[in-house]
């Protein structure tokens, strides 16, 4: 393994400082849903692979694991519904949430929140679990990371779209990505080359700066990050966009043509503020946002744990309020 790929483990071996949960790994699969229940189901169409979707566990009405291969890999991903959820008379936006290197599906599950605010605000929430390195640690492949190149994250990603397109009546038009770390990399990847994504949010992951992009829709992105994060820099570096320069470029490829900041309160009372770049008037009815937060490090941002910010909720706000 080359240099550069020994730097990028050990950068993103804390990759999600927030991950600390003692969670098992949950092996997981398949489910048309009808009214809460999880049963399997088939789906495809054109060239994207079908999933042979599996039901591994069910954890409540809400909430279900699943397995399908794919590649030479079995993949592995939660499902949890909103209450009373009935694909047969609701078509609902689907929000992925991907995990940081080294974390699990099922931890970013607990500390994301988003079960709660699916429930709130009525969406389906899917944690997907990347593969393995040689190390044994998680991962995604969001643009040359080691071992992680010969995943077809994308492909994954466009059959797991295909999927739910055909098992659980989704909002075409509302599909997401969020995450943190990698997992964030990973979602900035899919806004680059699933055209079926409609917007991204990222809490301190960015793009990589050796990897094209070249998007064939227009996107919304909304990204976190703390300018003392010393895991994936705030200000970049030869192998990725610094915060700024991420948004940068989705302002310059979706033609914003007005821009404002405004400093946050200090909610936690520290003296360190967060300041809010949007960029606004975009081509499309995109926008995109940075929030910038002083005096922070690498970790998912809540009001609950002391930040000014809670990302979670302002993820699906962003969301939302996408077309």
């Amino acid at each position: 393994m080359n240099k550069i790929c020994h730097i990028l483990i050990l950068l993103f071996f804390l990759g999600c400082s927030t991950d600390s949960s003692s969670e098992d790994i949950l092996t997981d699969g398949n489910g048309g849903n009808t009214g809460g229940g999880f049963t399997g189901g088939g789906g495809g169409g054109g060239n994207i692979e079908d999933l042979n979707v599996e039901l591994i566990t069910t954890y409540d009405d809400q909430t279900a694991s699943f397995s399908a291969p794919f590649g030479n890999f079995v993949r592995n991903f939660i499902v949890h519904v909103p209450p009373n959820y009935n694909s047969a008379t609701q078509s609902l936006p689907l929000v992925f949430v991907l995990h940081g290197y080294t974390s699990q599906a099922p931890i970013i599950r607990q500390y994301s929140g988003f079960d709660q605010i699916s429930d709130e605000e009525n969406f389906i929430a899917v944690y997907v679990q990347g593969t393995t390195d040689i190390f044994g640690n998680t991962g995604w492949n969001a643009g040359r990371f080691g071992a992680f190149t010969a995943v077809d994250d994308v492909g994954l990603f466009r059959s797991l779209i295909n999927y739910f397109k055909s098992n659980y009546n989704i909002d075409t038009s509302k599909i997401f990505s969020t995450g943190m770390s990698m997992g964030g990399f990973m979602s900035y990847r899919l806004a680059c080359e699933v055209d079926d994504i409609n917007s991204i949010g990222s809490v301190t992951g960015s793009m990589g700066g050796y990897t094209a992009c070249q998007p064939q829709t227009k996107k919304s992105i909304i990204h976190f990050h703390g300018e003392e994060d010393t895991v994936v820099p705030y200000n970049g570096g030869d192998w990725l966009y610094s915060a700024n320069e991420a948004h940068e470029f989705w302002k310059n490829y979706n033609e914003c043509s007005d821009q404002a900041s405004i400093t946050l309160p200090d909610f936690n009372g520290d003296s360190q503020y967060t300041k809010k770049l949007v960029s606004y008037n975009c081509g499309e009815d995109t926008t995109v946002e940075l929030y910038s937060l002083e005096g922070e490090g690498h970790t998912w941002f809540s009001q609950n744990w002391g930040h000014d910010v809670s990302s979670s909720e302002l993820i699906w706000q962003f969301f939302k309020n996408q077309q």
